[in-house]
């Protein structure tokens, strides 16, 4: 697996998600959607290598904080 090419596919999807999560709401059912298939994605991408299964988990669980966060202010 191409490392260095799976990281700054995280990062250019980070950035997307922030984006997204501006234009649908962080809160919307559009947004959680993006999120999954998005993931599922950039998992298929690379084989759901277990790296990158960790790596997707890992920024679910952080957007699932955050939206607790968020929510509970």
């Amino acid at each position: 697996m191409d490392y260095e090419k799976f990281f700054n596919d995280v990062k250019v999807w980070i950035l997307e998600c922030n984006s997204q999560a501006i234009k649908l709401g962080f809160g919307n059912d559009d947004f959680w959607n993006w999120v999954v298939i998005s993931l599922g994605e950039l998992s298929t991408k690379y084989n759901s290598q277990p790296l990158v299964m960790a790596q997707t988990n890992m920024l679910m669980n952080w957007l699932e904080d955050t939206w607790e966060e968020v929510k509970n202010g």
